[in-house]
């Protein structure tokens, strides 16, 4: 039986970006994932400005390929806009695997199945101890599926392919496109990544899914030509920021981080950011015994997160009113801009 201070179950951007703030802060720590990294993991790959920061990083440093964009093509309801907006893209098989031989701890190749609690911590399957488990294992994580309540709503549902291709596939420019779906309910993308791209498309309710593709696919083959990768697509769900989420982020040791929280961008549903900040917040509380919830809900980057969750929760409502300027708030989203008048936003929802 190997002991650790902390155990950490996931070894994706949340996962490796809290055992590397344990890990700095002194801690012997496990990372459990049942994948063999590097893995294949299909994701748009939106890496915004503060990313870098979270992780410790530059552009410039990161070893493997990476596709810089300072603007974006946004069609909706029969329009397109341009809006600029500043970011990264990167393929997650290559970006999840640096930052997590980076980590500083230990990786270890197992399917977490049991977790138990005796008077010294935690027991993993009868062969890891530890005083710390957290749960960073995404939609799906064993720790927040055995050990936390379920989450009172329904994950996005998405599908993607991503495939190699000589040249950029995304305007003339080689800049990100994205299809707004008419209700609001969700989009559809086509993302480059220097020699490949990503095409894909989530929706809010699952039960859109099928026919938002269908119609996202012919929109892009007919700007594109045919693509016969797309005949392959895969699908995956993420749960999108909700307040009451939180209620499930920590007890007794035990701690959730990332998707495994839900935590992803209320409105573009970009996951990266919230992975990493929710990561170091996590590892961060560990080291100094306080409050994580707390932590989480006073980051200004989750109070625009809470802001904006509260006004896609009525999509008909005040995403129609504020129509002329989604596209806008879509940019800003991707670019982790913070929302202006955040405080008088913050009132009017608490007071309006």
């Amino acid at each position: 039986m190997e002991t650790f201070d902390a155990i950490v179950v996931g070894g994706g951007p949340a996962g490796s970006n809290c055992a590397r703030t344990l890990a700095r802060g002194g801690m012997r720590v496990a990372v459990l994932d049942a994948a063999r990294f590097p893995r294949v993991k299909l994701c748009a790959g939106w890496v915004s400005p503060p990313v870098w920061d979270q992780i410790g990083l530059t552009p410039r440093e990161y070893p493997h390929g990476i596709w810089e964009w300072k603007r974006m093509h946004v069609h909706f309801a029969g329009r397109t806009s341009s809006p600029s907006c500043r970011g990264w893209l990167i393929r997650r098989v290559e970006f999840d695997d640096f930052l997590l031989q980076r980590s500083g701890a230990q990786v270890v190749e197992h399917r977490v199945q049991k977790i138990d609690r005796d008077a010294e911590g935690f027991l993993v399957d009868g062969k890891f101890r530890a005083r710390f488990v957290v749960g960073a294992g995404g939609t799906n994580c064993p720790v927040a599926r055995t050990l936390f309540p379920r989450k009172q709503r329904k994950p996005v549902a998405t599908q993607e392919r991503e495939f190699e291709s000589p040249v950029p596939f995304i305007g003339s420019d080689g800049e990100p496109e994205i299809l707004l779906h008419d209700d609001l309910g969700g989009y559809s993308w086509s993302i480059p990544k220097s020699s490949w791209t990503n095409v894909g498309c989530g929706t809010v309710d699952p039960k859109a899914l099928l026919p938002a593709w269908s119609q996202a696919r012919q929109f892009f083959e007919n700007e594109k030509g045919p693509l016969p990768a797309l005949d392959a697509v895969k699908g995956h769900s993420y749960h999108l920021f909700r307040s009451e989420n939180l209620e499930s982020c920590a007890r007794d040791g035990l701690f959730l981080a990332g998707d495994a929280l839900g935590l992803a961008h209320p409105l573009t549903g970009e996951g990266i950011l919230p992975a990493v900040t929710s990561g170091r917040l996590c590892a961060e509380s560990i080291l100094s015994g306080r409050d994580y919830r707390k932590a989480i809900e006073s980051h200004p980057m989750f109070r625009d997160y809470r802001i904006l969750a509260r006004l896609s929760s009525t999509p008909n409502k005040p995403l129609r009113f504020l129509a002329p300027v989604i596209p806008k708030l879509f940019a800003m989203g991707f670019s982790a801009r913070p929302l202006p008048a955040r405080r008088a936003l913050e009132w009017w929802q608490d007071h309006g």
